[in-house]
């Protein structure tokens, strides 16, 4: 898997598209906020550059907030999931629309919330067991985000689709995902401005990979 050319590939597809790819991003952040705030009194981070809530910060927080502000989460990352078929869609047909996110969430809701859900019990067995299976685990479920809403199948079987896709992908992945590392370090010298552009590129490159990796 050529990482380069993917990255260059995602630089080129979201040139001239920042704003219509972030600003749904923009309204979901500001909204969890709100409803964090109201419903929970803790506030979420506005971007959440991996859509499944995947990551290891996620699986930490989630054993220390209330059970609202779990479900809150747990409610934000599934459009935040749903966002990703906004993206998928422009990947491939070069069209942003809005309805995308709307009809994912419609159709696919529950698969959206079990996949999250039992992904993030799996992926925290493993790090409660030792960091490396949990990591092994993070990267081998890494594309279920995406199958779940680009596919029917059920979320146990979305979840087997990853791995298998990740066979032999996975040490190529983690070093894909550390590629961005800089840009994500450099960002709060920027005051996090430099985010509106790197989780739309960050998002359309997963996206790019998923596409390459499928094929």
């Amino acid at each position: 898997m050529n990482r380069v050319e993917i990255k260059e590939f995602a630089k080129q597809k979201i040139k001239g598209n920042i704003w219509n790819l972030i600003w749904p991003l923009l309204v979901i952040g500001v909204l969890e906020s709100i409803v964090s705030n109201i419903f929970a009194g803790s506030n979420t981070a506005l971007f959440n550059i991996d859509a499944s809530n995947f990551d290891i910060n996620a699986i930490a927080e989630a054993t220390q907030v209330s059970p609202v502000s779990y479900l809150i989460n747990l409610l934000f990352s599934v459009i935040n999931i749903a966002y990703i078929k906004y993206v998928l869609n422009f990947v491939r047909t070069g069209k942003l629309e809005f309805n995308d996110i709307l009809n994912c969430l419609k159709e696919k809701w529950l698969n959206i919330l079990l996949v999250s859900l039992i992904s993030s019990v799996l992926i925290g067995i493993g790090f409660a067991l030792f960091i490396v299976p949990g990591i092994i685990l993070s990267l081998g479920l890494s594309m279920a985000s995406i199958i779940v809403i680009d596919s029917d199948l059920g979320p146990i079987d979305v979840l087997k689709k990853s791995w298998e896709m990740m066979n032999g992908y996975k040490w190529n992945y983690f070093v894909f995902i550390l590629s961005f590392l800089g840009w994500i370090l450099l960002s709060p010298f920027t005051f996090f401005l430099l985010l509106i552009w790197l989780v739309p590129y960050m998002t359309v490159a997963e996206i790019i990979y998923y596409e390459k990796l499928k094929k």
